[in-house]
């Protein structure tokens, strides 16, 4: 059985790594607040604490340090690029460096080379 994460990624070149992080753990606070809001009509902020806590949130190399320290090597996980998010461009390119970004750094730090 997959584990079901939202990922929450930013690798814009024009920030650095940590305007990088805010941006994305930006988006991820304004996606899980509308998930919250929509769903149960109210934000509870201990709930959206939670879920960011399962989400991989981040520039490349903090969303695969997430994953090395989260999740066995043999788990399969199943990402969620547009949750809340209708920029179909945005949901690309955040596949886009998942795979050639985050998933070679995975690799590397995992020893998988």
């Amino acid at each position: 059985m997959p584990r079901t994460v939202m990922v929450f990624l930013n690798a814009d070149q024009t920030l650095s790594a940590e305007a990088q992080s805010d941006a994305a753990r930006t988006h991820a606070t304004k996606a899980l607040s509308a998930y919250w809001s929509a769903l149960q009509g109210t934000i509870d902020p201990n709930k959206l604490e939670k879920a960011a806590n399962n989400a991989l949130i981040g520039n490349p190399s903090e969303v695969a340090q997430q994953i090395v320290e989260r999740f066995h090597p043999e788990d399969r996980l199943m990402l969620w690029f547009d949750f809340f998010n209708h920029n179909s461009a945005h949901v690309i390119e955040m596949m886009t460096v998942f795979m050639n970004q985050v998933s070679p750094l995975v690799e590397r730090l995992r020893g998988e080379e």
